[in-house]
């Protein structure tokens, strides 16, 4: 057990996972399967994942949600943010030190064939307002297709575990981001016209 992995939480579940070995820097480290990098580097005691090119400054977590680049690795020779990038198995996880020189570059990446899908609207963010405005859509019948980022809809929702405040009705007063993030999916998925 790490002193720096949270073991217990007030409001979300901790589910049991398991566990998988990664290298940061060359050194091996365990992760729990389906964490995101920058979790697995913080169970591990690891703060600091880089240097700014500029002025060395030391670069970690600032964000936690994929807005900025302050957290940016090269895993696996790609440069991702690694509050986004889900730890993989045997993943080889490097900190960028000034300007990188990647291992994979646009010529090396290899793209599947990309499906065309015909749709009479198109939400790209599947935050509160790609939903609210995709769930207006499902109720006319209309056609809408939502394209997010993320693993997960909900935007700033899933980073809210307090209860919202105001209306019950308009804005699920009493009720965490979290868990309106979840509502909102599970209201669109109502709608047949509807695909994420």
């Amino acid at each position: 057990m790490s002193e720096w992995r949270i073991e217990k939480h007030p409001v979300l579940s901790i589910p049991e996972t398991r566990k998988i070995f990664f290298y940061w820097n060359g050194q091996k480290l365990e992760a729990n399967e389906g964490e995101v990098i920058s979790s697995a580097l913080f169970a591990n005691g690891i703060h600091v994942f880089g240097h700014h090119a500029k002025d060395s400054s030391a670069q970690g977590m600032f964000c936690a949600n994929g807005q900025c680049a302050q957290c940016a690795v090269i895993a696996n020779g790609v440069s991702v943010k690694s509050c986004m990038t889900k730890v993989e198995e045997n993943m080889i996880v490097e900190s960028i030190e000034g300007l990188p020189e990647l291992a994979v570059t646009v010529d090396d990446i290899k793209f599947s064939d990309i499906k065309e899908i015909e749709t009479d609207v198109l939400i790209v963010g599947g935050g509160p307002a790609g939903l609210s405005a995709a769930l207006q859509l499902g109720e006319r019948g209309i056609e809408t297709l939502i394209v997010d980022d993320k693993d997960r809809l909900g935007g700033k929702l899933v980073l809210q575990t307090h209860k919202f405040f105001g209306s019950i009705n308009d804005c699920y007063a009493g009720t965490r981001g979290i868990d309106i993030a979840t509502i909102l999916k599970e209201e669109l998925l109502k709608h047949k016209c509807i695909k994420v």
